[in-house]
């Protein structure tokens, strides 16, 4: 069978190896296919030595044989189809950046591990010549919304893909886990591996984490127009890997930077045009309602903000909690809109909950001093998630540090003075209910005062069905505006009860694009 290499790439390399330069050993793991042809080589020929460092596979292959498997590609993907190698490299670039920050996992795997997503496509490309058409347009979705639009269309999907394909140990097991967190029907379970740290799949279990959590900061950078990529990859690189903000915006420049370097090798950065202009600074997004009741809600949750009063904003999945904060935070009316914008979850243990709010001595414990997202938030505003999920015994201490208005950082002995800060909580629950069972603390709810609001479903606001359909079409370029005329189209929108709120309606309006790609 042959696989689709990038004809920019292919021909780089005939270049090096005609004038024996040391460039090729640094630069092959730079076509994901050819990546991938090299760690399939080597594994089914060193028995059972795991080899995963590219440098490793080019001496246990040798120059010739590499030469032979680059001449041997007959099916080349040319200057069109250059996002979806930008697509991969990045992702890669991104994934080996994270792995940086701990010692368990060597940078190639993680770079490895990051073309994955890149060459699900790849071989799904490979399968169905059709999907030509769509892949560019994937990889603008998360690897949850692309899993489930693949399988509506082929009846298979690009993780099952490498799961025929990547059989051997250590990324078979990382394929495996990939399959078992993302299913078919666009659901994602992370929560079902919690028990594996620590154990031995540990490493297979982070992998599989890095090509997830790269997708999203690739595309931050590809599609920065697109909110939720930014924000979702800052969320989870801190809670799956406790990179802190700034280090992970450091990491996506650090990427970018990489791959225009790669480029320039491959002669090809004048035909790559991105801009990381509008990454780093939350732009103007606008929330709105035709519905009466929730547009006037709105108004008045808009006069609380342009108060300085804490906000807390509730309501089911997907329905745009971390959006909404962040139309809160660059309303012009916002006095605190050209401070910190800092954003923390809360359902972790009370130990890493403490040292990520209020920081840690230098040298304590032998660990590295950090300052913390209050100190960080200073003068602005701290977006907190899952607030109700946070454990009583920091309640306790939040709590205390808010009365007395000084904290300590874990291990210090002085106190800070407590910051000028307004806060943001998301949740999908109400904690006054929580409070009223006695199972969160009233006190603490009384001292932060926010003003609850809950953001209707969209079946409680049907009205605006139409209006997110349309501002979804032109976020994402969708050539789809007549389809939104159809009777049929019309009627499932009236009446669709979206579960999933806008993840629900997103999908919906993808499919139909999808189909029409497909069918053009």
């Amino acid at each position: 069978m042959s696989f689709p290499v990038f004809r920019h790439t292919i021909s780089k390399f005939k270049e090096l190896f005609t004038k024996n330069s040391d460039n090729a050993t640094i630069l092959i793991k730079y076509d994901p296919m050819l990546a991938y042809l090299l760690y399939k080589e080597v594994s089914k020929s060193s028995n059972k030595t795991e080899i995963t460092s590219f440098l490793q596979m080019f001496n246990y292959l040798g120059t010739r044989r590499i030469e032979q498997i680059i001449l041997d590609r007959d099916l080349f993907l040319d200057n069109e189809d250059l996002p979806i190698w930008v697509y991969g490299i990045l992702s890669a670039e991104v994934s080996s950046l994270l792995a940086a920050k701990f010692s368990h996992i060597h940078r190639d795997e993680a770079f490895f591990a990051g073309l994955m997503p890149c060459l699900g496509l790849l071989f799904m490309l490979n399968e169905f010549p059709v999907y030509r058409s769509i892949i560019q347009f994937l990889i603008k979705v998360p690897i949850e919304d692309r899993v489930f639009l693949e399988k509506q269309i082929f009846g298979t999907n690009h993780l099952d893909t490498l799961k025929r394909n990547i059989i051997y140990t250590p990324f078979k097991d990382v394929v495996n886990i990939l399959n078992k967190i993302f299913s078919d029907d666009g659901s994602k379970h992370i929560k079902a591996f919690v028990s594996v740290r620590g154990s031995s799949l540990q490493s297979f279990f982070d992998l599989a984490l890095l090509a997830d959590v790269s997708t999203y900061g690739v595309q931050a950078l590809m599609f920065p127009s697109v909110f939720d990529n930014r924000e979702l990859f800052l969320e989870l690189a801190k809670k799956y890997f406790r990179i802190k903000e700034s280090d992970s915006l450091e990491i996506l420049q650090n990427a970018m930077d990489r791959l225009l370097d790669i480029a320039r090798e491959f002669n090809v950065f004048e035909e790559i045009q991105l801009s990381t202009e509008k990454v780093f600074k939350l732009r103007k997004f606008k929330f709105e309602s035709k519905n009466p009741v929730f547009a006037n809600m709105l108004k008045q949750l808009f006069e609380e903000n342009a108060n300085d009063r804490n906000i807390y904003i509730y309501g089911e999945r997907s329905v745009g909690r971390r959006l909404l904060a962040a139309v809160l935070y660059t309303a012009d009316d916002n006095p605190r809109k050209d401070k910190p914008y800092v954003m923390i979850f809360c359902d972790m243990e009370p130990e890493s909950l403490e040292e990520e709010f209020f920081g840690v001595k230098d040298g304590y414990l032998g660990k590295k001093g950090m300052q913390g997202v209050l100190k960080h938030a200073d003068g602005g505003t701290l977006v907190i998630k899952n607030f109700s999920r946070m454990p009583k015994d920091f309640q306790d201490k939040l709590q205390k540090a808010l009365q007395n208005k000084r904290f300590y950082r874990v291990g210090d002995i002085s106190p800070t003075e407590f910051p000028d800060i307004k806060f943001i909580f998301i949740d999908r629950d109400d904690v006054r209910i929580k409070s009223a069972k006695g199972e969160f603390s009233e006190t603490l709810i009384k001292i932060l005062n926010p003003f609850f609001f809950r953001i209707f479903p969209l079946r409680e606001r049907r009205e605006d069905i139409f209006y997110i359909a349309n501002e979804i079409v032109n976020k994402y370029n969708l050539n789809i505006q007549d389809k939104l005329e159809q009777p049929a189209i019309v009627e499932k929108l009236k009446t669709e009860q979206f579960p999933e709120n806008l993840r629900d309606l997103k999908r919906f309006l993808f499919f139909l694009y999808i189909q029409r790609l497909i069918k053009s």
